[in-house]
């Protein structure tokens, strides 16, 4: 089935572009940090522009230059642009979405119909399109701004003209601790407390590529308002998800650890006017022991302070790593919340249905982290979306995913009035 052809379409790209120049660098460390993982959006239902003007969109990103990182070419360490090559790359950059390959626990077999010498590909379906990018190129802020720049009604986000690609966490650092000492000193300070989520307990050893498995759900309109009522002035949204979801988890019979890892975006401690489309995250742990309200308090402390950039400054530090064999993973599970927030930049999208205020994105993360349930979050429309990924070689899928409709349902359920 071959993609619907609209009369109507979204303005060109309004953006000059840069003059042609052939580039090439090293991967940056933060970006090295997601070798291996690929990043996976599906997005339903859609008036699915014509083939020819999504390869035009994609073309005059690509022109843009190395900077605006879409037209880059990864190898183990460097990257290269060749602006010759944009022509034929932004051709096959853009394929037709399989019948067999529309829902979301279909996408991890999508790897294997993308290019593997491209880092972005797009498939277009009657309905829907489902976009994988190489986790390098950047991370859930460069994947919704190359989303709106493709299929947005207002065309290309600004971040992508003359888009800085240095790294940015010497810029953040400076304006973190270099302006506040103080709050250098509480970080080392914190540091003599001994670090949540270290593991403990059972474990087991696990071996081979793991068994990707994925879920979507959306949380009812009721269970979202009353969600957001519990939160508001009292917690960070995160802190919140990820208590709910360790409890769900609990509840379905999966040992759960006693502390969750939330992602955080680092782009909060930029200068003003600093903005990058590098991967600026990380995964901040958080002590559960003591109840959300604590978890929470916590968690604001945190980020006041800047730890989880520090964490990030510590973790580029160059360390000797053996070869990958067999891991040890404790049995508990540890639930791992990213919550994308509102994703204000996608609402413009070509969106369909009778329902127009029910668009679905779901992402899937590949591979699966072994010893987590990751739950992938995004407010769009109003609508509360949840997206699960897990390895169901170690986990039983089927409560997984009755834990994950348990937290659509019923969240307050799961969390102290």
């Amino acid at each position: 089935m071959s993609p619907r052809i609209e009369t109507t379409s979204p303005p060109p790209i309004r953006l000059t572009a840069v003059p042609p120049a052939r580039g090439a660098g090293r991967i940056q460390a933060g970006d090295r940090m997601a070798s291996g993982t690929r990043i996976t959006v599906l997005m339903r239902p859609l008036r699915v522009p014509p083939r020819e003007q999504v390869v035009a969109r994609v073309r005059a990103l690509l022109e843009l230059g190395p900077s605006a990182r879409v037209g880059r070419i990864l190898d183990e360490r460097r990257w290269s642009y060749e602006p010759a090559a944009i022509e034929e790359h932004a051709e096959r950059m853009v394929g037709r979405l399989p019948d067999d390959l529309g829902t979301a626990e279909d996408l991890p077999r999508l790897r294997e119909r993308a290019d593997p010498m491209l880092p972005l590909s797009l498939f277009l379906g009657t309905d829907r399109i489902a976009v994988l990018f190489d986790h390098r190129l950047g991370d859930g802020f460069f994947a919704v701004m190359v989303l709106a720049a493709l299929f947005a009604e207002e065309g290309v986000p600004r971040v992508f003209e003359g888009a800085d690609d240095r790294d940015p966490l010497p810029a953040a650092l400076a304006a973190t601790f270099g302006r506040h000492p103080s709050r250098a000193w509480n970080v080392v300070r914190d540091k003599l407390v001994t670090a949540p989520g270290a593991a403990s307990g059972p474990s087991r050893v696990v071996d081979g590529p793991g068994s990707l498995a994925l879920h979507a759900t959306m949380m009812t309109p009721d269970a979202y308002r009353a969600f957001s009522a519990w939160t508001r002035g009292r917690m960070p949204r995160s802190a919140a998800i990820v208590a709910a979801f360790q409890a769900a988890l609990r509840a379905e019979g999966i040992p759960v650890a006693d502390s969750g890892i939330v992602l955080v975006d680092l782009r909060r401690y930029l200068p003003s006017g600093r903005a990058t489309l590098a991967n600026f995250v990380i995964g901040h742990p958080l002590d559960l022991r003591r109840g959300p309200d604590a978890a929470g308090a916590q968690l604001t402390r945190d980020l006041h302070l800047g730890r989880p950039l520090a964490a990030l400054a510590v973790a580029r530090r160059p360390v000797l790593r053996a070869a990958p064999t067999a891991e040890t993973v404790p049995e508990a599970a540890v639930p791992i919340v990213s919550d994308m927030g509102l994703l204000r930049p996608l609402e413009r999208l070509p969106w369909d249905g009778v329902d127009p205020q029910r668009p679905t994105i779901e992402v899937s993360v590949d591979p699966a982290t072994r010893g987590g349930i990751t739950a992938l979050t995004t407010v769009l429309r109003g609508r509360f979306g949840v997206s699960l990924s897990f390895d169901s070689s170690i986990f039983p899928a089927d409560r997984v995913v009755a834990a994950g409709e348990r937290l659509c349902t019923a969240p307050l359920e799961l969390l102290p009035a």
